[in-house]
C-alpha cells in the first residue's frame, strides 16, 4: 500500500513515537510511506531514520487563519494528487481537519483514517459530526476505554472504530545485567537499594507528586529506598522542591531527558506510572514490563488495559498516595513477587504490545477501512 502518515507536532512524545513507529514497520512490511508533518519537526529526521520520505510543507495551525488553511489545503490536494496514497493516516486534530477538507474538495477519493491518542473530550456538535461521521472512514483509538467513551457519542460510528494499542521495541527493552549494572553506577545506586522510577513528562498529568509523597511515608522504613525520575518539564522545579520538603530529595535523583532510555529503565526495580489524566496506552509503562519490571500503576485512562492487578503488577486508584504506599511496600518486601510480576509482564508485552503487533493490527484496520471506503463511495 502507499501510505501517508501525518501529525502536526514539532517535537517529541508519544504521538510522535506512534507516527515514528508504525513508519518504520510499514516500511519493513513493504508498504511506501510518506510522513506529512510541520517544517522542523522531528519527524523529519524519523522518516529518514525509517527509510521513507517526509514531505514538511504543512503549516498544521489551530485557530483562525484562513490564510495558513488555504496554503494547507492547496498543499494538500497538491501532494495527494502527487502521491495518490491508499490511505491517508491523521493524528491530531490540525492535520485531520486539512486533510479530511482537502480530501473533500477532491470528491473524497482517498481512505481516511484518524487516530485517536488522548483522552480529551470530543464535542458532539455539528462541525464534529461531519468531519467524524461523513469526512472520516474508520477511527484507530489507543485504548478500550476511550473508544467505548467515543462510541456512545453523535460525532462517531461505532462500527467504523477499533482500538489498537501502541507497540514497544521489546528487543531493545530485552533484560540486560551490563547496562543494569553501568546505569545504577552511574546514578550512585548500590545492589542492595530499591529504585523506584517513572519516565514521563514533568507535568501534572503524569502523578509524579503521589510518588514522591509515597516514596517519603516508605523511606523510615526502607532506608534502601530511592526514586529515579526520568523526563523533563515544566514541573521539575516544583516537583524538586517537593522532594525537598517531605524529606527525600537525598534519594531523589532528576535525570532530565535521556536519549539511552533503554538503557535507564534497567536501573528499575519497580515502574511506577501514578497518572490522573491523558493517559491511554503508556509506552514507559509497556518499556518498563518489556525490560522485566514490575509496575505500580493508576487506574486511569487506558492503563489497566495494559497490566492485570496482581500479575504484571499492581493497580492502585488515581490521584492517591496510601495506596500506592501500600502497593509499593508490597513489592519493596517481596523480591519473589517482582520477579514472578516483571516475567509476567514481559510475557505480556511479546503477546500483545510489540511494535510487530501493533502494525499488523494497524494494517489491518487499513484493509477494514478501504472496504469501508469503497463501499461508501457507492452510496
Amino acid at each position: 500500500m502507499k501510505i501517508l502518515l501525518t501529525d502536526p507536532h514539532l517535537k517529541g512524545g508519544g504521538q510522535v513515537r506512534y507516527v515514528e513507529n508504525l513508519a518504520q514497520r510499514l516500511v519493513a512490511m513493504g508498504h511506501e510511506v510518506v510522513i506529512g508533518c510541520k517544517p522542523g519537526s522531528v519527524l523529519v529526521e524519523r522518516a529518514r531514520i525509517a527509510k521513507c520520505r517526509s514531505r514538511d510543507q504543512f503549516a498544521f495551525r489551530g485557530g483562525l487563519r484562513p490564510v495558513v488553511w488555504w496554503r494547507d489545503l492547496r498543499e494538500s490536494m497538491q501532494f495527494l494528487r502527487e502521491f495518490n496514497p491508499d490511505v491517508i493516516h491523521v493524528s491530531g486534530s490540525q492535520d485531520h481537519w486539512t486533510l479530511a477538507l482537502a480530501n473533500r474538495m477532491m470528491g473524497r477519493p482517498y481512505c481516511l483514517v484518524r487516530t485517536r491518542h488522548n483522552t480529551y473530550p470530543v464535542h458532539d456538535g455539528i462541525s464534529n459530526r461531519i468531519l467524524n461521521r461523513d469526512w472520516t472512514d474508520y477511527q484507530i483509538v489507543v485504548c478500550d476505554v476511550v473508544r467505548q467513551t467515543l462510541a456512545r457519542q453523535r460525532a462517531f460510528d461505532a462500527a467504523r472504530m477499533c482500538s489498537i494499542h501502541n507497540g514497544v521495541d521489546a528487543a531493545l527493552y530485552a533484560p540486560d545485567a551490563a547496562s543494569r549494572a553501568r546505569v545504577r553506577r552511574e546514578f550512585g545506586y548500590a545492589d542492595d537499594h530499591i529504585v523506584c522510577g517513572i519516565a514521563a513528562r514533568l507535568t501534572p498529568a503524569k502523578g509524579h507528586s503521589f510518588l514522591l509523597r509515597a516514596c517519603a511515608a516508605l523511606a523510615p522504613d526502607f532506608p534502601q529506598i530511592r526514586v529515579l525520575i526520568l523526563g523533563q518539564g515544566e514541573k521539575e522545579g516544583e516537583l524538586k522542591r517537593l522532594a525537598a520538603e517531605t524529606g527525600i530529595s537525598a534519594v531523589t535523583t532528576f535525570a532530565g531527558f535521556r536519549d539511552d532510555m533503554q538503557a535507564c529503565v534497567q536501573a528499575l526495580d519497580i515502574g511506577v506510572q501514578p497518572s490522573i489524566d491523558c493517559d491511554t496506552s503508556s509506552f514507559s509503562l509497556k518499556e518498563q514490563m518489556a525490560a522485566q519490571k514490575p509496575v505500580v500503576a493508576s487506574d486511569y485512562g487506558g492503563l489497566t488495559e495494559i497490566v492485570t492487578d496482581g500479575e504484571e503488577g499492581l493497580v492502585v486508584p488515581a490521584g492517591t498516595v496510601d495506596p500506592l504506599v501500600r502497593a509499593l511496600r508490597n513489592l519493596i518486601e517481596d523480591p519473589d513477587r517482582r520477579a514472578a510480576m516483571g516475567a509476567a509482564g514481559r510475557a505480556r508485552v511479546l503477546r500483545e504490545f510489540t511494535v510487530d503487533v501493533f502494525a499488523s493490527r494497524t494494517v489491518e484496520a487499513y484493509h477494514r477501512a478501504m472496504t469501508i471506503h469503497t463501499a461508501r463511495q457507492h452510496t
